[in-house]
């Protein structure tokens, strides 16, 4: 028993020596490995450092795709360094690992075998010793002597039951640090294998879901903002926090250029047309505005208080309204309809006859007078255009013109009008609108 028992911690201890000696080879494969990794590294390092100076030298002599490859070989080689360094730290880890489970396992296996061989010692010490006193003593003390015996026999047995006991503790302690070995060997392995195709879709997955949760996140936000449809003015909030919302428009906007609608009679409304100037005085400010007819009803307006005048409504746009305009101001509008620049003008009293045969009486430098016929244009209540008949200079009668013995004498005096323009106004080729409201 005690030769197996020696035969078995032998066998274990040559064991433990071989692991030792197989985590000690992989240690030193690694640091080849380091060492073969950092002399490629140095070689494309120095590689690319003679091309990047022949460049420097005289550029365009190692072309940008052989200066790229130098680079693309560099970074490799450094990545092959730090893995061969990563191995070199994983085998040394591994090594110390299994020294210190060997150097416990050898340890206590030792310990047990200095015991059990000082034990079995003794046993054989005592089992002498009671021989000889059976020999001694055999004629009167024969009975104790064969018990001294027999209890030395057990205790004998007794010893070689705890040896292989021993022994077997020592088994399974070896047993478990391989186990352990093997266990973090698979640990390591799962750790530096490449992910799966499984794992890689189910990684895939989750970022895609991810994805999604923002977009309705931004969604969300983006339907609890309120974006007002075009720049305005915003004149009522019918929605209140906490409180259903209204039936009706939660907010209402003035959107667009401010807008004066005018009523115009119909013997004037024939003359106006969209896209016409007009000029729009505000009552409340005093202060006449620019506006173009932007929209003219076709249907004629419902005549208020009985009255028996057919209007139609007229809508002018504003063209640079202030800000003191506001929706509700009452305006009145004239229309241009028609205008003459730079024309021969004179005052519309001084035109004699009917349409198709108006004359003028010029006043001569030495006071007489004579009618001359005119052609007419553009006739306004205060002016008229002449067209021919009469020059820029030339003197006209206003007034009535009476013969004395030596004199000619022109009551009222005569006017001479250089060539002016002629506008829209009051009466004459001009309408008038009557009352407006600016509207949004």
């Amino acid at each position: 028993s005690i030769q197996a028992s020696t035969a078995s911690a032998s066998s274990t201890s040559t064991q433990n020596q071989l692991a030792l000696t197989q985590a000690q080879q992989a240690v030193t494969t690694a640091q080849q490995a380091v060492s073969l990794a950092q002399g490629t590294l140095s070689t494309a390092q120095t590689k690319l450092n003679n091309d990047n100076a022949l460049n420097s030298a005289n550029p365009g002599t190692v072309s940008q795709s052989t200066i790229d490859a130098d680079t693309a070989a560099v970074a490799s080689a450094q990545s092959a360094v730090s893995n061969a360094q990563s191995q070199v730290t994983s085998a040394q880890n591994k090594l110390d690992t299994l020294n210190a489970q060997l150097s416990g396992t050898s340890t206590q296996s030792s310990i047990t075998d200095q015991q059990n061989q000082l034990s079995l010692t003794q046993a054989q010490a005592a089992l002498t010793q009671a021989q000889a006193q059976l020999v001694t003593d055999s004629a009167n003390l024969l009975k104790n002597d064969t018990t001294a015996v027999t209890n030395a026999q057990n205790a004998l047995a007794s010893l070689k039951l705890q040896l292989s006991t021993s022994s077997n503790s020592t088994a399974n302690q070896l047993s478990s640090a391989r186990l352990g070995l093997q266990s973090a060997q698979l640990s390591y392995a799962s750790k530096t294998a490449p992910a799966t195709a499984s794992t890689i879709a189910s990684d895939q997955a989750s970022i895609t879901s991810a994805q999604q949760a923002v977009t309705q996140a931004k969604i969300q936000v983006a339907d609890a903002t309120l974006t007002a449809p075009a720049a305005g003015t915003v004149t009522a909030v019918n929605v209140v926090a906490g409180v259903l919302a209204p039936s009706g428009n939660a907010i209402v906007l003035e959107v667009g250029p401010m807008q004066v609608t005018a009523s115009f009679a119909e013997s004037a409304i024939g003359s106006i047309k969209v896209g016409q100037a007009t000029a729009v005085t505000v009552t409340a400010l005093g202060q006449t505005l620019d506006g173009t007819v932007s929209q003219i009803t076709p249907t004629a307006a419902t005549a208020a208080g009985g009255s028996s005048v057919v209007t139609y409504a007229v809508q002018i746009t504003l063209t640079n309204a202030p800000a003191t305009v506001l929706s509700g101001m009452s305006a009145s509008i004239a229309v241009t309809t028609a205008e003459a620049d730079n024309v021969i003008a004179v005052p519309a009293i001084a035109l004699e006859g009917s349409a198709g045969s108006y004359e003028v009486r010029v006043i001569a430098a030495d006071g007489s007078s004579q009618l001359v016929p005119v052609q007419v244009g553009l006739v306004t209540t205060s002016l008229a255009e002449i067209q021919s008949g009469v020059s820029a200079g030339d003197t006209v009668s206003i007034g009535t013109v009476s013969a004395r013995t030596s004199t000619t004498t022109t009551t009222g005096g005569g006017v001479a009008i250089p060539g002016i323009g002629v506008g829209g106004g009051g009466g004459g080729g001009f309408t008038r609108g009557g009352g407006g409201v600016v509207a949004p």
